[in-house]
């Protein structure tokens, strides 16, 4: 009830500056040219900010309209931004209410593309020409013809390029490795490791020699006893 009273009752009116000045004034009979002037002027400025204030009120409004439209739909609400035609090639499915919603491109894909791109989430990387995403450098599967990435779209930004599954995976190969290196007491209670970088690039360097023998093994010739 409170919320609805406060909801209908009416908005305070506006302060005009110089109010005590007029009032002063407003049994005068006669006013000079000067203050006539000099009150319109008041007057003018107060007007002009507030219409600025409102402007730019709106304009912020329109931005975050704008942007929620964008987030929604994944086009601009503006037809000089897109083509108009009737085959639809982007897949833009008619909604309720007369609102458009583009569809993913990909082949049987029916989720909801990205915003400004012609693309859902999963399949990011088959636009050619968006410039965030890659994909996960982490091994998935390791074949004879070569090892197979996870290929999951992950932001340029991240370093490593892992997704979050494999990105924690990591995370609990470094545990163990510390772990075994008598290092498991510098690993906090919420399991992520704070060591310093000389100890962790220690182990880096004790993986990458033991990968090089490995390797050395592998292609050292074998000798034949008769």
């Amino acid at each position: 009830m409170a919320e609805s009273r406060s909801a209908s009752s009416p908005r305070r009116p506006m302060a005009v500056d110089g109010g005590d000045h007029d009032a002063a004034l407003a049994n005068s009979r006669v006013l000079t040219r000067k203050e006539v002037l000099r009150r319109r002027l008041r007057r003018v400025k107060q007007l002009g900010r507030f219409y600025r204030a409102h402007y730019w009120a709106l304009m912020e409004e329109l931005k975050s309209k704008y942007r929620d439209y964008c987030w929604t739909y994944g086009k601009s609400p503006f037809k000089e931004d897109h083509d108009s035609d009737n085959e639809n090639p982007n897949g833009v499915v008619s909604g309720v209410g007369g609102d458009d919603i583009v569809r993913c491109r990909f082949g049987g894909c029916k989720t909801k593309a990205m915003a400004l791109t012609k693309y859902c989430h999963a399949h990011i990387l088959s636009d050619s020409k968006q410039k965030l995403y890659q994909g996960c450098r982490a091994v998935a599967k390791n074949l004879p013809t070569g090892p197979l990435f996870c290929n999951k779209p992950v932001l340029r930004s991240m370093v490593p390029p892992a997704c979050p599954t494999h990105h924690q995976f990591g995370e609990r190969c470094l545990a163990r490795a510390l772990r075994r290196a008598g290092l498991g007491n510098t690993i906090p209670t919420n399991r992520k490791p704070t060591v310093k970088l000389h100890v962790i690039a220690s182990e880096f360097v004790h993986q990458i020699q033991k990968k090089r023998k490995l390797a050395l093994k592998e292609t050292a010739p074998k000798v034949e006893t008769e």
